[in-house]
């Protein structure tokens, strides 16, 4: 009986089909088994490939894009300069018409914030409005506003134009935005209030600086009265702006 039994199994041989069928299927399976190793360890990889993507979307907003610091600059034009960490130009808006038409003729995005102020008060587009009785302000709000007023003093600003030069609050910039007013025309529009001038934020956005600053003038020596219609009108009118001359006051430049 044993002997039959083992003779049985002795006649059960693998064939070579089977074999290579029984390699194939392993080899198969190992390779299965990888991909889907393979897709797991990639799959995990997906959330860590996302942040890192969005970290360094966030870094490059950061350094190049968030928006910290800004530079209006105002005659009758009124041009309003974002800057970036490096202090470098991210967007360049008028605030007004004549602002518009100067910008037409000049590129500022990506200039260091000191070369856009100078490129800009030079363009011959703004060079018709800087007239005798013309009145440059640029005014800064910033948390390094000392260091970028300092270069601000040292440029044909202050040297060449005898700008004014001036500081304000970070909290100023968003309420001259919802005014749809620069930076320094708002903080003007500020001063002359607390004198009790009677203009509205509207009225201030269509009167030029230097005659914005001739009325804060007369406010701060000893004038009492509010701003009549007529006078209103008056001042609506302008500078007088069209010459081709540069203007050469005697008074210095002022931060505040």
């Amino acid at each position: 009986m044993y002997d039959e039994i083992r003779e049985a199994f002795d006649q059960v041989r693998a064939t070579e089909q089977m074999k290579q069928s029984v390699s194939g299927y392993l080899v198969q399976k190992r390779r299965k088994n990888a991909d889907n190793s393979f897709k797991l360890r990639m799959r995990s990889l997906v959330p860590v490939c996302a942040l890192l993507l969005i970290c360094i979307g966030i870094g490059n907003w950061y350094f190049w894009e968030m928006p910290v610091s800004y530079v209006s600059v105002d005659v009758n034009p009124s041009i309003e300069l974002t800057l970036n960490r490096r202090n470098r130009v991210t967007d360049a808006k008028s605030r007004n018409r004549d602002g518009a038409k100067v910008l037409e003729h000049v590129q500022l995005k990506g200039k260091d914030y000191l070369e856009a102020v100078e490129l800009l008060v030079e363009s011959e587009a703004m060079q018709q409005y800087l007239t005798t009785d013309a009145e440059l302000t640029v005014t800064v709000a910033s948390l390094n506003a000392e260091e970028l007023l300092s270069g601000l003093e040292s440029s044909v600003v202050s040297t060449h134009y005898h700008g004014m030069c001036r500081s304000a609050d970070m909290e100023t910039v968003a309420s001259a935005h919802d005014h749809d007013m620069s930076l320094g025309k708002y903080q003007m529009y500020q001063l002359l209030s607390q004198y009790g001038s009677g203009l509205t934020a509207e009225d201030c956005r269509n009167i030029s600086m230097c005659r914005l600053r001739e009325l804060l003038s007369q406010y701060e020596n000893g004038r009492k009265e509010s701003v009549s219609n007529d006078e209103l009108e008056n001042m609506q009118v302008g500078c007088h702006h069209g010459g081709q001359q540069h203007h050469h006051h005697d008074s210095g430049h002022h931060s505040e």
